[in-house]
């Protein structure tokens, strides 16, 4: 009886376990039976497909360049103040002007020199009517004189006179000078050929002007020179290139971009058409084919 008993209860543990399995097992074959019944359409579809586009990619030597940001620096560049104080009444340019030597920049009020340089011109002209005076009194104290009909303390008297009177001449055209030089700083111009890089002024303002200086297209350009210097914390060097002259449209702090031809870094590379790129949402890939032309992405 109990071997028996084990014998049935075995069987029944064996059953148990068949009846376990077999809805695993009956799923697995009804899903076999599903992707078998895909296979036919399957083949069909992939068989209509028309052929594929495809082109022979090769690894190619060559020059390329490689791009580097950088700043527009002025070879020269001034900043230009009035040398008289007033009010400014023409403004010749604007920022991004390009002007010559000599150029007018700006005009200053310059009524209060002109009436100086008037007040000089004045002063010499009746300075130069009493060393008419004093010159003549001189000659007649000299002939007196000679005749003895004056002593020698009037003549030396006529002849302090006129002395003075000549220098004070001298004096006030050296004034006149002045005055008419600073008739000229009321005209504010270019000190040699540039760009206007600032202009904080307007009309009505009073005169203070800082700010002269000295494409987007490709340059080539003049001089290249390598700083002598890194930078410790990026571990960098700069290049320091000299633009060709009369660019219109450049002003210093604008930025630039450099590409540096690297020859012989391109070898080894495959290139593309733009077209054969797949993009889709942060994906980016190429489909190439494999041995058996099936194309993988």
């Amino acid at each position: 009886m109990p071997n028996k008993m084990t014998s049935s209860n075995a069987s029944r543990i064996q059953i148990a376990a068949f009846k376990q399995r077999w809805p695993i097992f009956m799923a697995m074959l009804a899903s076999s039976a599903m992707i078998i019944g895909t296979l036919p359409n399957a083949k069909a579809a992939t068989n209509a497909a028309p052929e594929l586009a495809t082109m022979q990619v090769q690894a190619t030597s060559g020059s390329s360049s490689t791009a580097f940001d950088g700043v527009v620096e002025a070879v020269r560049q001034t900043v230009i103040a009035a040398q008289v104080a007033g009010a400014i009444t023409q403004l010749e340019v604007k920022v991004g002007d390009r002007v010559k030597a000599g150029q007018v920049l700006l005009r200053i009020d310059a009524r209060a020199a002109d009436q100086n340089v008037a007040a000089s011109d004045a002063q010499v002209k009746a300075a130069r009517a009493s060393l008419d005076v004093a010159a003549k009194d001189f000659e007649r104290q000299k002939q007196l004189f000679q005749k003895a009909y004056i002593s020698p303390a009037a003549l030396e008297r006529a002849e302090s006179q006129f002395k003075v009177t000549q220098a004070q001449v001298t004096a006030l055209l050296a004034q006149a000078g002045v005055a008419r030089t600073q008739t000229g700083f009321n005209i504010v111009r270019a000190p040699y050929a540039g760009v206007i890089a600032e202009v904080p002024v307007t009309l009505g303002d009073m005169a203070e002007i800082p700010g002269l200086a000295g494409p987007s297209t490709m340059l080539t350009p003049t001089q290249v020179q390598v700083l002598p210097t890194v930078d410790a914390s990026t571990h960098t060097m700069q290049l320091r290139l000299d633009l060709p002259s009369g660019i219109a449209g450049v002003t210093p702090g604008m930025f630039a971009r450099l590409w540096i031809p690297t020859t012989g870094a391109a070898t080894g590379r495959s290139t593309v058409p733009s077209s054969s790129v797949v993009r889709r949402a942060e994906m980016t890939g190429l489909y190439v084919l494999d041995a058996n032309g099936r194309p993988l992405l």
